[in-house]
């Protein structure tokens, strides 16, 4: 019996001596690579962003780089109302300085070499899916881009050089179309989605008033809008602009419960009235900023605007880009 329990007793102990000397060869390297990476010094002329580095501690440098976050960490900017127009204003993400990552790469750094530092996107509380009966009139004014945005229900023998001035700039844009049209002349339809331009809904037919219309009229334009331009174009729309603007309840209810966001515009070049280009591009160039969105369609006059507007804005720091870019929260758009 005596025997039994001594023999217990100094199988505990002998266990516990085994997980110890297992397990002190990872504590003594952990150590070891902690107070070694106290001790390391960043190699010379090591630049992080335009701050030098070279020559400091890890102690110290981790002491620059915390610096460094609290004048780079972007705090995330929640989507919210628009009390002027009603519509939503869409998030940004943040970002936050990734110090421990930022600290590796500088100490991994050779000579002469500069690093630029990591940083993690911090997403907002608040985003566009918590407004899903709202139009959008804009972006995220922080955003140095803007959104063209092109409806198409005629027009057909400008589109071509309108495609080819977007294309040769490198601009990016949102084509609005009616269904209808679609169904009419879809040769024009798959040019412009082969061009690789963003395809939205511009509504079935442009000849029925969406705002005085009941739900379930409504609800059938869009859908019919939608199969045509899935079918025709291969790609299913996201956005959905009205006729002429209308809005009513029955118009945003519709588009939420079809997982359209509605697109309503910021500065509309009124290019259907053929005003002149110059009239045009002084319009929308007195009136872009960040996140504008900018109407017009295919006319005689708007392919010129186009080669006067896009390197005028681009100028300005504002970038033409399609709807889905101009609303996405990704902050790498952001000063």
């Amino acid at each position: 019996m005596r025997f039994s329990s001594f023999t217990a007793v100094n199988g505990r102990k002998l266990l516990s001596v085994v997980l110890v000397l297992l397990i002190l060869p990872y504590g003594i390297n952990s150590c070891t690579g902690f107070l070694r990476r106290r001790a390391q010094t960043v190699a010379e002329d090591v630049m992080l962003e335009d701050v030098p580095l070279g020559g400091l501690t890890a102690a110290e440098s981790r002491v620059v780089i915390e610096q460094l976050a609290r004048i780079r960490d972007v705090p995330p900017v929640d989507a919210c109302l628009d009390e002027a127009t009603g519509g939503v204003v869409p998030e940004l993400c943040g970002r936050r300085l990734d110090v421990e990552a930022t600290l590796e790469r500088v100490l991994a750094a050779g000579r002469g070499e500069a690093v630029a530092p990591l940083f993690i996107s911090v997403p907002p509380a608040v985003t566009l899916a918590d407004f899903k009966q709202h139009p959008v009139y804009r972006g995220n004014p922080a955003k140095k881009q803007v959104a063209f945005l092109v409806n198409v229900a005629w027009g057909n023998e400008f589109l071509p050089e309108m495609l080819e001035v977007l294309r040769d700039a490198g601009a990016r844009a949102t084509f609005f179309l009616v269904g209808r049209w679609v169904e009419n002349n879809r040769q024009e339809a798959e040019m412009i989605a082969a061009s690789g331009f963003e395809i939205a809904s511009h509504g079935y037919s442009d000849a029925i008033s969406l705002s005085e219309a009941p739900l379930s009229v409504v609800e059938e334009d869009l859908r019919r809008a939608g199969e045509i331009i899935a079918a025709v174009c291969g790609r299913r729309p996201q956005y959905f602009s009205p006729h002429k603007g209308e809005l009513s309840p029955n118009v945003l209810a519709a588009a939420a419960a079809q997982e359209l966001r509605v697109i309503m515009w910021t500065l509309d070049t009124v290019d259907w009235q053929l005003p002149g280009v110059d009239a045009m591009y002084e319009k929308i160039m007195q009136g872009a900023a960040g996140g504008s969105m900018i109407l017009m369609h295919p006319t005689e006059q708007t392919a010129e605007f186009l080669r006067r507007v896009i390197p005028a804005l681009r100028a300005k720091g504002l970038e033409p880009v399609t709807v889905s870019e101009l609303l996405s929260p990704d902050w790498g758009h952001v000063e």
